[in-house]
C-alpha cells in the first residue's frame, strides 16, 4: 500500500521529469491565459490505478474519450464551463474537455506556499513548474 509520503514523491517526480536534464532551467516560458488545476479525487481514489479522469473531444459525455487526465491539469483562464465541462491543454497541446467537477484549485500539501505555473517547454509540450 502506498503513503502519502510515495504519494507526495511520485508527484514531485512528475515536476522533476518536467525540468530533466535537455531543458535547463529558465528554457520554459509562461503560458498566459491558462491556470494549474488538480483532480478532485480523495486520497484514496487518487491511489487507486482503476480510478481514472476521462478527457473528451468535445463538452459533452456523448464525445470521444481521448485519453485520461493527470493529477495536475492546465486549464483555460477563466474557468469556464460549457455543458459541466472544463477546457483544458493536453502535454502535447490539444485542446481536450475534461468533466468541471472533477476539478478543484491547485495547492500543494508538502509546499503551501508553492504555485503551479502553467509553460510551454523547449520541446514545444505543455508542462508546469511549481515555484514556492
Amino acid at each position: 500500500m502506498r503513503t502519502r509520503a510515495t504519494r507526495v514523491g511520485f508527484l514531485i517526480g512528475i515536476l522533476i521529469v518536467g525540468n530533466a536534464p535537455g531543458i535547463a532551467a529558465g528554457q520554459a516560458k509562461p503560458l498566459p491565459g491558462y491556470r494549474c488545476m488538480m483532480l478532485n479525487l480523495s486520497e484514496q481514489q487518487s491511489m487507486d490505478p482503476s480510478k481514472r479522469v476521462p478527457v473528451r473531444a468535445a463538452p459533452s459525455m456523448s464525445a470521444p474519450r481521448v485519453g485520461w487526465a493527470g493529477a495536475v491539469v492546465v486549464v483555460r483562464e477563466p474557468v469556464t464551463s460549457v455543458n459541466g465541462f472544463v477546457q483544458m491543454l493536453f502535454p502535447d497541446g490539444r485542446q481536450v474537455w475534461i468533466a468541471s467537477d472533477m476539478l478543484r484549485p491547485y495547492h500543494s500539501l508538502a509546499d503551501p506556499n508553492a504555485k503551479c505555473i502553467p509553460e510551454i517547454l523547449p520541446n514545444d509540450r505543455i508542462g508546469f513548474g511549481s515555484h514556492g
